[in-house]
C-alpha cells in the first residue's frame, strides 16, 4: 500500500523528523470523520512535536482518520497556541499550523510510512505540496467517480463456530480514474450481541486474502448514535476505470453461543440491522428478530487518480440479513448407503471341505457419510439371514483392512456394541465417507449350501446404528442398507458369469400390412463349476432343461425398465427359444437329453435366448433379458433350481 507525495522547491518532505509545520500547507478546514493526506500529515506533525495521540503511538491505529483522539491533541496544540481549544483545525489553526509561507532554507522532513514521494522543483519557495494517488494508479490527476452498492453473497447462513465466513459482500464501481480503497466503516447494527455473542472477529477480503482484520470487543467497536461502528483500514485495493471489485466482508463466530441469541427466537431489546436503515431499500426481506452487518452510509473511502477522497453509499447504506444455526456438531448426521464394493451375489465353494467351513466370508459393505462433525460409530446391530444347511457363528466388522470389532451371530442379528471412542476404525472424519465391512464365519456347511445375506435396513426393533458426534451426543442417521445373497455350497454347482451379457436386434422388412418383425437375441457366457459332486445339466429339449424359458425360475423379460408377462411374447404358438449345446470335457446321457459335469471340474457354457416383437409400435419399446434361475440335478436326485441371480442387475443384458 504505497501513496505518492509531490513535493514542491528543492526540499524532500520527510514527516519523520518534523521540526515544524512549515514543510506543508494546510489548506482545508478538518475536524473529527475528516481523512486523507491532510489529517496524515497534521497527525504526523502532533506526534513529532510532542502532542499525544495514543491509538498512533501504539500501532493500533494507522493515520488518516480524524478521530476523537487526534482532536484532543489539537485542542491541547490549541491551548498552547492561545487558540480557542474547539478541536476544529479552521483558519486560525491552519495559519498557526503553516506559519510563514517562506522558507529560506529547505527543510528535512522524510516521506510519511506507506507514501511514495516524487520530488519536483518550482520557483516558489514554499508552494503547496500536491498529493497523488496510491500505488497502482494509472490515471494520475484524473478525477475519478465512485459508486457502492450491495454485491452478491453465496450464503446468508452460518453457524455457531465458524471461521471466515462471508457476511456482506461490497460492490466498488470505478469511473473516468482508477479508484483506491482504503477503509471501510461497518455498521454492526444497535444492539452490543452483534459484537459479543456472536461475532468475535471481522475481516477485509478480495475473496481469497485477507485484507485487513480487526477482533470486535468494546475498544475497536465504538457508539454513533444508536448503532455500533467498527473501521477497518490500511488495506488498498486497487478498483481500475471503468470497472468494479468486489470486497467481501467475511467473519468469525464465537464457538459457543447461547441459545436465545440465535435466529428465530425472541431476545430482550432491539437487535438486527440498525434502525439507521429504516427507509432505505434494505428493509424489505430484513427480520426483525435476526442479525446483520451492513456497510454505513459513506462507510467506504476511495482515493481517485487526482487525490480526492471520495465516499460511498450516500444516504443511509444497506445491510445484509443473516441466519445464524446451530453448531455444526449439534447439527451432525450420517448418511448411509450400500458401497459400490459390496459383494454381488455369488456362489462360493466352502475353503476347508472337511469341516465344511467358510471363515472370514465377506457379505456387506455399507458407507457412513459424517456431515458437519467428525463421527464416532458406538453400535452396529447386522442383520445376519442364513438359511440352508450350516450356520453362521461369528460376525466381524471392518473399516477397509482394519478390523474394528467382532460380535456372535445371536437371533440373527450381530450386535457390533459399546465401540469405545478411539477406537481404530471407528472414526468417520468430517466431511469423508468411511466404508465398513461385514464378514461371518460360515460352518457346518457338509453337504448342499448355505445362503448367506446380510443388511443395517431400517428396523425399529433393533436400531440398527448408533453414532455419536464430537460431544458424544446422538446424530441423525439417514438410509440403510442391504447386502446381497452369498451362497456357500459343499456339494453342486457354482454358477458365475464369464462376461457380461449382451442383447442385439435384427428387424425384417414391413409386410403388406405394414408391420415389421424384430428378433432380439440375448447372450449369457456361465461358467458351472461342479463342487463335491457330479453335476447334471438338461439340455434344451429335456423336460427339465438348465436354461429354462419358464417365469421367475429362468428368465424374465423387461419391457421399459418393467418386469413383463412372458406370454405377451409368444408369436404364432412359437415360445421364446433358448439355445444351447453340450460343452466339451462333459459326458452325454444315454437319451441325449442331459450332460454330466464331473466333480470338481467346470466348463464354459454360452447360451442364447431369443424372442419376437411384431409390429412397429411395440418395436418403439425397449427390452431387456433377466436370467433368473438355473436347474441342475445331483446324480439319482430330483431337479433342483438355483436362483441367487434373481433380479440381480448384472445377469441381466442392457436395454435395447
Amino acid at each position: 500500500m504505497k501513496k505518492f507525495l509531490i513535493a514542491s522547491g528543492v526540499a524532500a518532505l520527510a514527516f519523520a523528523s518534523v521540526v515544524s509545520a512549515q514543510g506543508y500547507m494546510f489548506s482545508t478546514n478538518l475536524t473529527v470523520g475528516s481523512t486523507g493526506p491532510d489529517v496524515v500529515a497534521l497527525q504526523t506533525w502532533l506526534l513529532a512535536n510532542g502532542y499525544s495521540i495514543p491509538s498512533l503511538s501504539s500501532g493500533a491505529a494507522a493515520k488518516g482518520y480524524f478521530g476523537s483522539q487526534t482532536k484532543a491533541a489539537v485542542m491541547a496544540y490549541q491551548s498552547a497556541k492561545g487558540i480557542p481549544n474547539t478541536g476544529f483545525v479552521g483558519p486560525l489553526t491552519r495559519g498557526a499550523l503553516n506559519g510563514a509561507l517562506a522558507v529560506s532554507s529547505p527543510v528535512s522532513m522524510g516521506c510519511p510510512a506507506g507514501y511514495t514521494c516524487t520530488l519536483t522543483t518550482t520557483t516558489a519557495p514554499g508552494a503547496p505540496v500536491v498529493i497523488g494517488g496510491p500505488t497502482g494508479i494509472t490515471t494520475p490527476g484524473v478525477p475519478g467517480i465512485l459508486s457502492v452498492t450491495s454485491g452478491p453473497l453465496s450464503s446468508i447462513v452460518s453457524n455457531v463456530g465458524q471461521k471466515m465466513v462471508p457476511v456482506l459482500t461490497i460492490r466498488a464501481q470505478a469511473q473516468y480514474s482508477d479508484l483506491a480503497v482504503q477503509s471501510i466503516n461497518l455498521d454492526l447494527g444497535n444492539n452490543t450481541g452483534i459484537y459479543n455473542k456472536i461475532f468475535s472477529t471481522i475481516y477485509v477480503t478480495d475473496g481469497t486474502n485477507v485484507l485487513a482484520s480487526v477482533p470486535l470487543n468494546s475498544s475497536t467497536v465504538i457508539q454513533s448514535g444508536s448503532d455500533y461502528i467498527v473501521g477497518l483500514n490500511g488495506f488498498n485495493i486497487i478498483v481500475p476505470k471503468g470497472t468494479y471489485k468486489d470486497i467481501v466482508v467475511k467473519a468469525d463466530l464465537y464457538g459457543s453461543i447461547d441459545s436465545a441469541y440465535l435466529t428465530g427466537v425472541s431476545v430482550p431489546g432491539t437487535h438486527g440491522i440498525a434502525s439507521v436503515f429504516a427507509g432505505s431499500a434494505i428493509t424489505s426481506g430484513v427480520p426483525s428478530t435476526g442479525w446483520g452487518i451492513g456497510l454505513a452510509g459513506n462507510g467506504l473511502r476511495a482515493v481517485d487518480g487526482a487525490g480526492v477522497n471520495l465516499n460511498g453509499p450516500s444516504g443511509n447504506g444497506f445491510a445484509q440479513a443473516l441466519t445464524i444455526n446451530t453448531s455444526l456438531v449439534d447439527t451432525a448426521q450420517a448418511n448411509v448407503s450400500l458401497d459400490q464394493a459390496s459383494p454381488l451375489a455369488l456362489s462360493v465353494p466352502v475353503t476347508d471341505t472337511t469341516n465344511g467351513q467358510y471363515l472370514g466370508l465377506p457379505v456387506f459393505a455399507f458407507d457412513v457419510n459424517a456431515q458437519n462433525d467428525t463421527l464416532h460409530l458406538h453400535e452396529a446391530k447386522v442383520t445376519i439371514n442364513a438359511n440352508g444347511t450350516g450356520s453362521v457363528g461369528a460376525a466381524y466388522l471392518y473399516n477397509g483392512s482394519t478390523l474394528v470389532t467382532s460380535a456372535s451371530v445371536s437371533g440373527g442379528v450381530a450386535d457390533f456394541n459399546n465401540i469405545t471412542d478411539g477406537t481404530n476404525g471407528a472414526s468417520i472424519p468430517v466431511n469423508t465417507t468411511a466404508t465398513f465391512w461385514v464378514k461371518v464365519d460360515v460352518t457346518g456347511v457338509t453337504s448342499g449350501s448355505l445362503i448367506v445375506s446380510a443388511s443395517t435396513s431400517v428396523n425399529t426393533a433393533i436400531n440398527p446404528l448408533t453414532i455419536y458426534n464430537t460431544q458424544d451426543g446422538n446424530v441423525t442417521i439417514n438410509g440403510s442398507a442391504s447386502g446381497n445373497a452369498q451362497t456357500v455350497a459343499a456339494t453342486g454347482p457354482l454358477f458365475t458369469l464369464a462376461s457380461a451379457p449382451t442383447i442385439t436386434k435384427s428387424t425384417s422388412a414391413a409386410d403388406t400390412s405394414g408391420n415389421s418383425t424384430t428378433t432380439y437375441t440375448a447372450s449369457f457366457s456361465v461358467n458351472v463349476q461342479a463342487v463335491g459332486t457330479n453335476v447334471n445339466l438338461g439340455l434344451a429339449g429335456s423336460s427339465t432343461p438348465a436354461f429354462a424359458t419358464s417365469t421367475g425360475t429362468g428368465i424374465d423379460i423387461y419391457k421399459n425398465g418393467v418386469k413383463d408377462t412372458l406370454s405377451n411374447y409368444t408369436q404364432n404358438g412359437a415360445t421364446i427359444v433358448s439355445n444351447y449345446s453340450q460343452p466339451t470335457n462333459t459326458t452325454i446321457s444315454s437319451d441325449g437329453t442331459y450332460f454330466t459335469l464331473s466333480r470338481n471340474q467346470s466348463v464354459t457354457i454360452p447360451v442364447v435366448y431369443s424372442f419376437v416383437i411384431k409390429n412397429a409400435a411395440a418395436q418403439a419399446n425397449t427390452y431387456a433379458l433377466q436370467l433368473q434361475g438355473i436347474n441342475w440335478e445331483a446324480p439319482g436326485a430330483a431337479s433342483q433350481n438355483v436362483n441367487f441371480m434373481k433380479d440381480q442387475i448384472q445377469w441381466r443384458t442392457s436395454a435395447i
